[in-house]
């Protein structure tokens, strides 16, 4: 590999690299299809998109569109980016998922919220939001060890005794 492709490869993954690893204490274990699987709290996953491009409309934006059903509504979500105000936003979607109106006979009035976050996190997925969750990392505690670490903002540092011969102390 030459060092342009380097770079190109670096550049190219710039957002997923800063959006991949996912703070555990903003995710929860739930039992689907058999199996544990890990979800991401969606407020999360917004304030990462505010604090890399700023509050929503500046260099990140969204767009939903509604589809209702006698039973169902789907929601149809494409998200925009951009470095600079000068620039165009880059979109990506729609991505679209499907959400029940009803809930044991009686109308959920969450239900076109639901919808709209279950997309907007799957769109967030393709910029490599909680990259982790969904390549399965969270399935190794070891890694789910190491990310609570990397996130509780305390630094293991090496201290060197060079005075005497005793081990360094890990603090």
């Amino acid at each position: 590999m030459n060092e342009e492709t380097i770079q190109n490869e670096n550049s190219n993954l710039a957002i997923w690299n800063e959006f991949k690893h996912t703070d555990p204490k903003f995710t929860k274990a739930f039992a689907k299809f058999g199996k544990q699987l890990t979800t991401t709290d969606p407020m999360y996953q917004v304030r990462k998109m505010t604090d890399r491009f700023g509050p929503v409309g500046n260099l990140w934006t969204y767009a939903v569109n509604y589809t209702y059903t006698e039973k169902l509504v789907f929601a149809e979500l494409k998200i925009g980016w951009r470095e600079s105000k000068s620039e165009a936003f880059n979109w990506y979607g729609p991505v679209s998922t499907v959400n029940p109106l009803y809930q044991k006979d009686r109308l959920d009035d969450e239900a076109p919220k639901k919808a709209m976050t279950d997309a907007m996190t799957k769109a967030f997925s393709h910029l490599g939001m909680a990259a982790d969750v969904f390549m399965g990392m969270f399935d190794n505690v070891k890694y789910v060890e190491a990310m609570k670490e990397k996130f509780s903002g305390k630094v293991k540092h090496t201290v060197i005794k060079p005075e005497t011969k005793e081990k360094p102390d890990v603090k």
